[in-house]
């Protein structure tokens, strides 16, 4: 019964309590200021909330010690029940020394969907930079379990590492759409949301979608390979996410077993008074490897599954990113394919009116009134190149731009790479670390187990001879 309990959907008080400084609360006496603007009069929390860890240990204590000008902090998951929907606020605790920043510290509240927003007005900002990914969407046949504790912490530890990424990164951080969602209040952050997706917005998202039918002329050798060790990077990882789980779930099948065998002997040694101390030796041994094979279960999906899965949703993202520098790319090409276009037009307008002049030169000369034909006909012509003269130097100014928004988005997109490079290296070797720790002390436990249990054996054995 406690077992289904831990796991079920978080309890909902009528009360709404929300965690602030003592600062914060002299200074602000509107409670619902912490909270999104759709929360109001739909509040609740769970009072056992608090009492999960909501992020690993090792992330708290680099937010103990960290240093930089801006952190942040997701913690404390809060359910809500609305008319129309339920959902889980998560609470984002910033600090910061920036001078754009009125204050210092801010707590406000932010649902999954606000973070989504975020996201995509970074896109819509910064198109040709790496923009960290979010954990996906649930599905809907993952939708009953939305709310049990696994889910929610999971999605929390992913959404605060979103969130270090991005306030760790020198552009994205400067971001006025971030300082919003850190610092808005409920109406306000309301406006902003409601704000329609900008020009820039709309153009690069025409531009990635024409990326997919198009093909790019020059294509860069830098990123194509990039391209390529991505996608057998992605290969890899899911393939070794596949065979995590199938381990997993062959550990869940081993467990249930041991669980099994624990009354068997116990069991039997109530029927063998002889050998009772070793059959419940044993029986206590059999116990301790399901507590630690438990413990292994227990651990895997928050250490491996969960981050494994980040670094797929990650590698997608610089897939994006990658197909976003190719849209820059593609503009550059149809702007200079439009001038080469324009100018054929324009060298073939003017030697068809050479040649027209040289025909009515010679129709003039013997007399067949060609010059009222070559007239009409030339007025048409120069009517063409007038406009082709104006298009041409426009299209000039237009490609050398574009030339330069290529450029930038291949040093931006070249500068994240690099950085992703760092961090895809820091972490996966400390999730496979954490792997091998893990089936260390696993193994230590056991075998620990049946040592201990040797002695018993010997004697029984030293007995029964």
């Amino acid at each position: 019964m406690a077992g289904s309990e831990e796991s079920a959907v978080l309890e909902v008080s009528s009360e709404c309590k929300p965690i602030l400084s003592s600062k914060q609360d002299s200074k602000d006496t509107d409670i619902m200021s912490n909270y999104s603007a759709s929360f109001e009069g739909s509040l609740g929390m769970s009072p056992s909330i608090e009492s999960f860890s909501t992020l690993p240990d090792q992330d708290l204590s680099e937010l103990t010690l960290d240093t930089r000008d801006l952190q942040v902090k997701v913690d404390n998951p809060q359910k809500h029940l609305d008319t129309l929907e339920t959902y889980i606020t998560f609470r984002i605790h910033t600090r910061t020394s920036r001078a754009e920043f009125e204050e210092m510290e801010y707590v406000v509240r932010r649902r999954y969907n606000d973070f989504v927003w975020l996201r995509q007005k970074l896109v819509e900002a910064f198109p040709t930079h790496l923009i960290p990914p979010l954990p996906a969407k649930h599905t809907l046949l993952a939708q009953l379990d939305r709310y049990s504790k696994e889910f929610i912490v999971a999605r929390m530890a992913l959404l605060h590492r979103f969130l270090v990424r991005v306030t760790s990164h020198p552009v994205l951080s400067c971001d006025p759409s971030l300082k919003v969602f850190l610092t808005a209040k409920p109406s306000e952050f309301s406006i902003h949301r409601k704000s329609r997706q900008g020009l820039l917005g709309r153009v690069s998202s025409s531009f990635h979608s024409l990326a997919s039918v198009y093909m790019i002329r020059q294509s860069s050798p830098e990123f194509e390979q990039v391209g390529e060790y991505v996608g057998m990077l992605g290969e890899k990882l899911a393939c070794i996410d596949k065979i995590g789980q199938r381990i997993h779930k062959e550990r869940q099948d081993h467990l249930l077993e041991l669980h099994q065998l624990h009354p068997i002997f116990t069991l039997w040694s109530a029927s063998e008074p002889e050998l009772s101390p070793a059959m419940l030796a044993m029986a206590g041994a059999v116990e301790r490897n399901a507590q630690a094979q438990q413990h292994l279960l227990v651990t895997y999906a928050p250490n491996i599954a969960q981050p494994l899965k980040e670094y797929l949703l990650y590698i997608d993202a610089v897939k994006e990113a990658l197909s976003r520098r190719d849209s820059v790319q593609i503009e550059y090409e149809l702007t200079l394919e439009e001038l080469k276009r324009k100018r054929q037009e324009k060298e073939q307008l003017l030697s068809e009116d050479q040649q027209a002049q040289q025909q009515g030169a010679s129709a003039g000369l013997f007399g067949f009134g060609g010059a009222s034909l070559w007239k009409g006909s030339g007025e048409a012509r120069d009517d063409k190149l007038q406009k082709l003269a104006e298009a041409i130097p426009h299209l000039v100014k237009q490609a050398e731009e574009n030339q330069d928004k290529m450029e930038c988005a291949n040093e931006n997109l070249r500068a994240d790479l690099e950085r992703w490079k760092y961090e895809k290296k820091r972490d996966l070797k400390k999730i496979f670390v954490s792997l091998a720790n893990q089936q260390i002390k696993y193994y230590e436990e056991c075998l620990s187990a049946w040592e201990d249990v040797l002695p018993e054996i010997k004697t029984a054995a030293v007995s029964t001879s």
